[in-house]
């Protein structure tokens, strides 16, 4: 697993075109004391219409929300930490979720003329399917593609498709918010 992940990152890095010397001498030379600062950072929040492995029903929608936070490097490439529950009813989304899924994934994204944003992410999850008899988990690949459209500097209506393999894999579609405190 830690070599996929490996290898996910440096082709990630390789097809965007970032591993350049400028960005290779950033990354040695970052320094969590003085690079590691409020600006650097965003947070989503999503509400998505997905289809999930293991709910009762296969096929049914499942409805889920998604919190994204964020740390943004240089040259359009962030670390972000994802957390997100589902549940095929909407009464049950916060008492009685039937799935609860965590991400981190490294994310590439490029802007157009400070208004149109389009990003790709991928790294690993992990997801947890629990109804009233028994629980149980899965892991695997999580990826996401979407666009972030700016309404203000900092804050954006934002689309996005998320895929999250393993033995269960889950995919849906969203639409929410991404708040930036600094450049992005």
């Amino acid at each position: 697993m830690n070599k996929t992940m490996a290898s996910t990152a440096v082709a990630l890095l390789l097809a965007c075109g970032a591993a350049d010397a400028s960005t290779l001498d950033y990354l040695r030379d970052f320094n969590p004391r003085d690079d590691f600062n409020r600006n650097n950072f965003y947070f989503g929040l999503q509400a998505a219409n997905g289809d999930i492995d293991g709910v009762d029903g296969a096929g049914d929608d499942v409805g889920t929300l998604n919190g994204t936070l964020g740390f943004f490097f240089k040259w359009g490439i962030s670390l972000e930490a994802r957390l997100g529950i589902g549940s095929d009813q909407p009464s049950s989304l916060f008492q009685d979720p039937v799935t609860s899924y965590a991400s981190g994934m490294l994310r590439y994204h490029y802007t157009w003329s400070n208004n149109v944003m389009a990003y790709t992410s991928a790294g690993a999850g992990i997801r947890l399917h629990s109804d009233v008899v028994d629980a149980d988990s899965t892991a695997g690949l999580a990826a996401a593609v979407g666009v972030n459209l700016f309404g203000s500097k900092k804050t954006a209506l934002n689309i996005e498709y998320l895929y999250m393999g393993g033995s269960e894999a889950s995919t849906s579609v969203g639409i929410g918010f991404h708040h930036y405190f600094g450049k992005y």
